[in-house]
Order: C-alpha cells, then structure tokens, then sequence
C-alpha cells in the first residue's frame, strides 16, 4: 500500500488527565494517485468504513460530493461523484456489491459499476419537511439495522441546534423509519458494545460521549448516561466527531477542531490516551488493515487556513496503538444488488 511516512516518534498526550504521558506510535498518510510523493487532500474527509473482504476502505469527501475508495494493496483511490448535493455517509450492505450512502437527507443504494443517476437507487428519505437538515452519521447494528443521525441547517461551521433526529432503518419497513431520539443537533459518532448490551452515542454541541442501554433485538435504546465530557481533558473548544471500538470494547472518537484522537476506557469513564494530529479539523476513525490493526483517520480543512496546516484534508493512519478493530457490522437489505 502506498502511504507516505510523516511521524514516527515519542508524542505527548495533549490532555494531561490521560493514565499515560506519551507512548510511542507511527502516522502515516495516503499518497496521491497523480503523486506518489504527495498526501491526497480532500476537502472535508468522513465516514471511513473497512471492507475485509475486498480490503478496500471506503470513504466520503462531503462537500466535493464523492464517495472514494481506496485499495489497501495498490494504494490507489477511485472516486464517485454523485452531484446531489453533500455526501456524508457511506456503509456496507451484507453480500451486496452495492453499497448504502447519505445524500442530502435521502439514503441510497449505490452501485459502484453504474454510471450516472442510474447508480443510485433511493431507499427512503429523514426529516420531512426539514429541507435544510442533513443526515450525518449511520452505523449498522449486529441485526442489519442501519442507526442514522441528522444534523440541523447548516452555515459555515454553524449548525442550528435541536433541529434534527436519530432514527434506525430495517429493510422490512425501509419507508418508514423509527425515530429514537428528538430533537438532536449534530447526530455523530456510533458504537455498539461487543457483547451488544450498549450503544454509544454523540451529538456533538454536548461535547460528550453518551451511553444506552440496548436491547438488540428490539431495537430500542435506554438509559441515557454520559461516559466522557471532553471538556474535563481540556478539549473546551472541540466537539467529539466520528467513533469506533476495538476488540477491548474500548472506544476512538475524532474531535473534530481539536486535532486529535481520544483513545476512551467508557467502562472506567476514563480517556486513556489521546493522539495528536498536524491538522485541527479531525472528522473520523476505523479501524481496517489485513490485521485489523491500522486507525483510518478522515480529516476537513478550512480553505482560510491552508497556510497553517498544508496537511488538513489528508487520509491519515495511525499504527502501533496496541489495539486492534473488530468486523464491521453491516447493513441487511437482502435484494440490495437488483433492487
């Protein structure tokens, strides 16, 4: 795979509340395809989901409107343009091809092989009557459910508060969405717990990662309770963004302008570690690799402060954690390839 090496030090945490003061790590970021040389930048990079099978990531640019793929073998990234408006979700479908993307507040098959509108195939639409509104993070459970967050309208990095939703989506009712949590303002980061008793949760103006108690085979959340305020580590002017787990059952959430990683114990209430980053604007985390055991970071950047940081926008992995991931769940919609 191609990556151009750019770290590989002793870093200290940037929160000095963490259980350790600085541990040894390597970043690296994804070359271009046109320079090899080169990170590939991206406007404002989310949603990273590892393909096992084909050990592809795949991952969205929101505002260029693209869906990009990049293979672990070649280190070449393919690129979708949809042309709807922002793109900021992308997930796999069980023994699908296709895969399921967010468009504007409408969720979509994509068929990668397509050219054209015909490669998008709409599977419903959240927050009617809400035309501003964008869906902004979704998460499969362990049933095939797809967990999906809104966010409200949107102006520059402004976003209109308990203006938008979580819901979930079964391929059974597919039209008819179920509505979890109301009003939300920037719905972001998912997780369920390895043993399923759990799912984490974000919406990011609460600077917070959230936790419910969850029934799996109902679908249904309880319990809200808070697992980290990241504002009792210092992290005053970031909100938390993107979230995975590792085989540990511990969590990786992004702060998004607060240029790092925060590596959570949520059994202890406790951050553990926290990765520092060149780049403010940290959107992202999954983990992929052949050995599960690469962080894929997405990062944004502001077009007012290239300058500043020339690598804002890359594709970053972090190696040599200690941890590793665990499968992706997917989605289960079992017609997706002819529907």
């Amino acid at each position: 795979m191609l990556f151009i090496l750019f770290i590989s030090c002793f870093l200290s945490v940037r929160a000095a509340k963490t259980t350790n003061s600085n541990q040894y790590y390597k970043i690296s970021m994804v070359s271009s395809n046109d320079n090899p040389n080169q990170p590939a930048l991206f406007l404002h990079g989310e949603s990273p989901v590892w393909d096992a099978e084909t050990q592809n990531l795949y991952f969205v640019d929101v505002y260029a409107q693209n869906v990009h793929k990049l293979d672990y073998n070649t280190g070449k990234i393919s690129t979708k343009h949809i042309g709807y408006g922002q793109v900021n979700v992308v997930s796999l479908i069980s023994g699908s091809k296709r895969q399921l993307v967010a468009v504007r507040t409408g969720l979509y098959l994509l068929d990668w092989t397509v050219e054209g509108d015909s490669a998008l195939r709409l599977l419903t639409v959240l927050d009617d009557g809400m035309p501003d509104n964008q869906i902004n993070e979704g998460k499969s459970d362990v049933e095939g459910r797809f967990w999906v967050g809104t966010k409200g309208p949107q102006s520059g990095d402004d976003v209109t508060l308990d203006k938008a939703a979580l819901y979930s989506v079964e391929q059974e009712s597919h039209t008819h969405v179920h509505t979890h949590l109301k009003p939300v303002s920037i719905s972001n980061g998912i997780a369920f717990a390895l043993n399923n008793s759990l799912m984490y949760y974000i919406d990011s103006p609460k600077q917070k990662i959230e936790a419910f108690d969850y029934d799996s085979q109902r679908g249904e959340i309880s319990g809200r309770r808070t697992i980290i305020d990241i504002t009792a580590y210092g992290y005053d002017e970031a909100i938390p963004d993107g979230m995975t787990i590792d085989n540990k059952g511990h969590l990786w959430v992004a702060l998004m302008f607060g240029g790092a990683v925060l590596h959570i114990d949520p059994d202890k209430r406790e951050v553990v570690y926290g990765y520092k980053l060149p780049v403010s604007r940290t959107t992202s985390v999954c983990w992929g690799g052949p050995k599960m055991d690469e962080l894929f970071v997405t990062t944004g950047r502001n077009p007012a402060s290239t300058k500043q940081e020339p690598l804002a926008g890359a594709l970053f992995t972090i190696r040599a954690t200690g941890s590793k991931g665990v499968p992706t769940p997917m989605f289960r919609f079992d017609n997706a390839d002819v529907y």
